[in-house]
């Protein structure tokens, strides 16, 4: 009888923890929705106040940076001793420089890696020149 007893003791212990662990789920993401509104470190969405536009490592401590910041283009050094602007450049000149697609972001990458798993394989196309069936 113990059996029996210790089987449905089992799966009640199963089922119970599924469903905590299913709360426990819900409540650590709408508390870092939430949180994440309060405390945004990153960009926000529609801040475009300072962009990072193109980034050359020096050595391994000193870069230089191509930022913008509320329309203005500046060159931006970094190093051991900290941040120090080096010129302001021409906005104009810069974005007619810039790379025009920025980078995916990484939600962009998982859709279109999903979207690439999910898509029919395309069938091999046949360019041998024989458009008229003639051997």
């Amino acid at each position: 009888m113990t059996g029996s007893g210790a089987a449905a003791s089992y799966g009640d212990l199963l089922i119970t923890s599924i469903v905590v662990l299913a709360i426990v789920c819900v409540v650590a993401f709408a508390t870092v929705k939430l949180v994440g509104r309060f405390l945004a470190t990153g960009r926000t969405r529609g801040a475009h106040l300072l962009d990072v536009i193109a980034r050359v490592p020096l050595e391994p401590r000193r870069s230089l940076y191509v930022v913008d910041v509320a329309g203005k283009s500046l060159l931006v050094g970094t190093s051991e001793m900290g941040l120090s602007v080096l010129a302001e450049l021409d906005p104009a000149e810069v974005k007619a420089r810039a790379p025009s697609s920025a980078r995916p972001t990484f939600a962009e990458l998982v859709r279109n890696a999903l979207a690439r798993r999910k898509a029919p394989p395309s069938p091999p196309s046949s360019n041998d020149g024989s458009d008229s069936g003639a051997s």
